[in-house]
């Protein structure tokens, strides 16, 4: 979903009356002047009707509707405070402009809104193509998403949104062609493996080269938005062959095959697994139809007897074979039941009248008109066929229906075994009771529904409207129970708009003056009317009566300030307590907490457009701040490890005292001039931050599996490297060219800075979190295997970008050893991603071998070699065998096992991760 961008962020003219609200030293609107000459108190009167008039639509966005509400206050405080009768001439003026920019904005609004639905549409499309697609059709349509999208951003006029919008529609037509070329390329991959595994060598080789030169080809042209080239392009291999004919069989019967596993398969399978006689015919097409295209590359044929699986497999003949599940086939000794049901299997059978519907029809008629023999049948057949629905049934519901569900259901059983199928027993087709109950599958899915409803809106339970179902179902009563459901279920859905406009309305109350008291006396009144109709059992037609009194002119405006108000108070909450999270810097924290305050105040006092603004400012300062606070988060994890390091005092105390230095900026608050300087430090201990990372690298690999993460993740890693190991699983740091390591996602630090910040900021989590100190060469051993703490991982989350990284999307397709295409576990695209936050650490206790050494035990004496071990439960283990006791300590010592950045999650729009916190996260 492409993001709606805020006009306030972006478009001058809008922010113009933003900070002439933002100008004004007085919050409170001054008292009405006394009156002064005539001729101004004529033009003061004639500008405050005007003004009047001027009504801020709620079709705007927030950020337009409260800089234009905040320019609007900003006059009328101008008109209140002018002296002078001239001074409206430039009043008057700007209350021409501001209605101008009102009627403007409205445009802008309605083609921003467009642009918006067209580029979500565009969004879509490309989500729905894209795993089909070659890397070169994959990177035409993500670039230029990403250019529509950065349209979209800076966005002003409505020509602008105009623009977008046609690029959007067009990106849509394209991804529509790329997607048509992607199903081709899909198919085409497939048939070219097929067509390639029965030659011999030296032709399968220089097919296959052919192939991935091909393949090249076709995505460079892909690339261009050529899709017809590109396709052109893999045609061309067909030259590899005998016959190229060949190449466009094998393409046509993998695109059959998709379409049949995609439309075909799941009814065909429920078929060929019924009580149909003829399915024998027809069971073995799918895997002859496989056999003689992976094996024989006899794809006509192939197809052909795909075509007639798929024509025997018709939505007629599945619901025959549905019925018919129903019956009990013991029966068949029954000359009128053998006659009904082989009369159904002739008249369907493809081989003859093929006419399942027919048959179907039939059959029904017939066990209509024979109810006590087909009750014997259902009532038998019903064990087997409802078992698995049963089994179901009980995992999902709860007392005191299940205990009437397990108790039912062994009374029906029992009924059946005995074949008591007397009608006036309850169980001529099934017991009665046991379907009502197997009714309550149709409201399983309502009455999660409605709990979770309650669960979410406690003050909806006060209302009742679910007490129909519990009632009902409290008394057994399960019919009632299920015809109470979707009543109660629509009435608790419309709860939580109710309630959050009555909410609204009753804060609205709260903060209304006093004058006119027609003002409060109407909106007490229509709260009181609402909540009577809506506990009467309407809340639907509640919401509406409150809504429209909230949308009369003396309402709006402070209805959706208030609205506006309180979504941006979310978003600006949540990033203000992120950015806190870095600082643990009390002045400074009580300097963000203060500019918040003075918006949340201002709220308190009812005012609420002034607070939207206050907000704003209040961001403003945050995203001043943040940026400072995450580069001194980041420098104090440097300098941690440096430290750690052991780093000479000559070359570290410098450093420290710039730290102090930038500390007491920040401290004051000084947030520009603290960011300055610690963007310089951070900066400066490149050189020392790359010798340090090399230095911990080299020492955790010493002996070890560790110390691979700069090898595969550091600064030095090239694109191409990413690439390879995502594509081949072939990481950078390879030791041979068998050596393999698959990932969803390959990424690097963007600097050694990162690397060793987050290295450092997890092994002090480690310690203040853990209790692990990661330079400890002993760890205790109480005793309890369970209490074992020989592992450490962190989310470290710097708040800046750290990393580049390619995201694979469509796995690459190989043979298995059937010879039928899977897919492989490298990928054959990616996305490009830059910006990651993220990154993932894990340290992991290493136990030092155990020694050569001479013990009593088993037997004394007995001599042990060295003996390396795995873990701290393997150490535990043989140095019990060893010495007939645990030990009480184990040496060895903490590696850092990875460190890596973390692409999962990743939006690559909005720079975010959509897993807030996936556990673990620091800070």
């Amino acid at each position: 979903m492409a993001n709606a961008p805020d006009p306030l962020a972006n478009n001058p003219a809008i922010r113009l009356w933003a900070e002439r609200f933002y100008d004004a030293k007085a919050w409170d609107m001054p008292d009405m002047p006394e009156a002064g000459a005539e001729a101004l108190e004529e033009r003061r009167t004639a500008a405050l009707a005007e003004l009047d008039k001027t009504a801020i639509p709620a079709a705007l966005s927030s950020g337009a509707r409260r800089s234009l509400a905040g320019g609007r206050k900003a006059l009328k405080k101008a008109i209140l405070n002018a002296n002078a009768a001239e001074a409206f001439d430039q009043i008057d003026s700007d209350i021409a402009a501001l209605q101008d920019q009102i009627a403007a904005q409205l445009a802008i609004a309605a083609a921003r809104a467009k642009a918006q639905a067209a580029l979500s549409t565009a969004e879509d499309k490309f989500a729905k193509e894209r795993d089909s697609l070659d890397q070169g059709a994959f990177t035409f349509i993500e670039t230029l998403i990403k250019a529509a999208q950065k349209a979209m951003a800076a966005a002003v006029s409505a020509t602008d949104f105009e623009a977008v919008e046609a690029q959007a529609k067009d990106i849509a037509a394209k991804a529509e062609e790329a997607g048509t070329y992607g199903a081709f390329f899909d198919n085409w991959t497939r048939a070219t493996l097929l067509l390639i595994k029965p030659m011999d060598d030296p032709a399968a080789e220089t097919a296959a080269t052919a192939r991935a030169a091909q393949m090249a080809a076709a995505a460079a042209l892909s690339k261009t938005g050529d899709f017809d080239g590109a396709k052109a392009a893999l045609e061309a291999w067909k030259s590899n062959l005998e016959t190229g004919d060949h190449l466009a069989a094998a393409v046509s019967f993998d695109a059959l095959l998709c379409g049949y596993e995609a439309n075909h398969h799941k009814r065909c399978q429920n078929i060929l697994s019924s009580q149909l006689r003829d399915t024998g015919d027809f069971r073995s097409h799918l895997k002859d139809a496989k056999k003689l295209a992976y094996q024989d590359s006899k794809f006509p044929e192939a197809e052909a007897k795909l075509d007639a699986l798929i024509a025997y497999g018709t939505r007629d003949r599945a619901a025959l074979a549905r019925y018919l599940r129903g019956f009990d086939m013991s029966m068949m000794t029954d000359t009128e039941f053998r006659n009904a049901v082989l009369a159904a299997q002739t008249k369907q059978k493809a081989a003859g009248d093929n006419d399942p519907k027919k048959a179907l029809k039939d059959l029904k008629s017939w066990v209509n008109a024979h109810p006590a023999l087909m009750g014997q049948s259902f009532s038998t057949q019903i064990l087997k066929t409802l078992q698995r629905r049963y089994d179901a049934l009980k995992q999902v519901l709860k007392e005191p229906e299940l205990t009437d569900l397990n108790a039912t259901w062994e009374a029906h059983r029992q009924l059946a075994e005995d074949e008591n199928f007397d009608m006036d027993t309850g169980a001529p087709q099934h017991h009665a009771k046991l379907d009502q109950l197997f009714k309550l599958e149709s409201i399983t899915d309502s009455r999660r529904e409605m709990d979770e409803i309650l669960r979410r809106h406690p003050e909806a339970e006060g209302y009742g409207f679910h007490k129909p179902v519990t009632d009902a179902l409290a008394g057994a009563d399960y019919a009632a129970a299920v015809a109470a459901a979707p009543g109660a279920l629509e009435k608790l859905l419309r709860m939580p708009e109710y309630l959050a406009l009555r909410r609204t309305a009753q804060d609205l109350l709260a903060v209304l003056p006093g004058d006119p008291a027609e003002l409060r006396s109407t909106l007490d009144g229509a709260i009181q009317a609402a909540e009577l109709t809506a506990r009467g059992g309407d809340p639907a037609t509640a919401t509406a009566d409150l809504q429209e009194v909230l949308d009369g002119t003396d309402y709006l405006d402070l209805v959706l300030a208030m609205t506006d108000y309180r979504a941006k108070l979310a978003r600006v909450q949540k990033e203000h307590s992120r950015t806190r999270k870095y600082l643990k810097l009390p002045e400074a924290e009580d300097a963000l907490d203060a500019s918040l305050k003075t918006a949340t105040d201002r709220a308190d006092d009812g005012e609420y457009g002034d607070a939207f603004l206050l907000l704003e400012q209040h961001l403003t300062l945050l995203k001043q701040v943040k940026p400072m606070a995450t580069a001194r988060f980041q420098v104090q994890g440097i300098l941690g490890a440096l430290r750690r390091a052991g780093l000479e005092a000559e070359k570290l105390d410098p450093l420290e005292l710039r730290a102090t230095a930038a500390e007491a900026e920040a401290a004051k608050p000084d947030f520009t001039e603290a960011r300055t300087l610690f963007d310089a430090l951070r900066g400066d201990l490149a050189a020392l931050s790359t010798e340090a990372a090399e230095a911990y690298e080299a020492q955790d690999g010493t002996g070890s599996d560790a110390g691979h993460s700069l090898d595969r993740h550091g600064p030095d890693v090239s694109d191409d490297d990413l690439i390879t190991r995502l594509k081949t699983g072939k990481p950078p740091n390879a030791k041979s060219d068998d050596e393999r390591s698959y990932a969803p996602a390959s990424s690097r630090f963007e600097s050694p800075q990162d690397w060793l910040a987050g290295r450092e900021l997890a092994a002090q989590a480690a310690k203040d979190k853990l209790g692990i100190d990661i330079e400890a060469t002993e760890m205790a051993y109480d005793g309890n295997p369970d209490a074992i703490k020989d592992s450490a991982e962190f989310y470290v989350e710097h708040g800046r970008p750290i990393d580049k990284a390619f995201i694979g999307r469509k796995k690459q397709v190989r043979l298995d050893d059937r010879g039928e295409p899977i897919s492989d576990k490298g990928y054959e695209t990616f996305e490009e991603a830059e910006g990651l936050t993220r990154a993932f650490v894990n340290f992991l206790w290493e136990p030092d071998p155990l020694p050569v050494e001479t013990t009593a035990f088993p037997v004394d004496p007995t001599h042990y070699p060295q003996e390396p071990v795995n873990d701290a439960e393997e150490y535990v283990e043989k140095y019990t065998l060893r010495h007939n006791k645990p030990p009480d300590t184990m040496p060895g010592r903490w590696v850092m096992m990875q460190q890596f950045p973390v692409a999962d999650g990743w939006d690559n729009e909005t720079k975010t991760y959509t897993n807030e916190d996936p556990g673990n996260l620091i800070p």
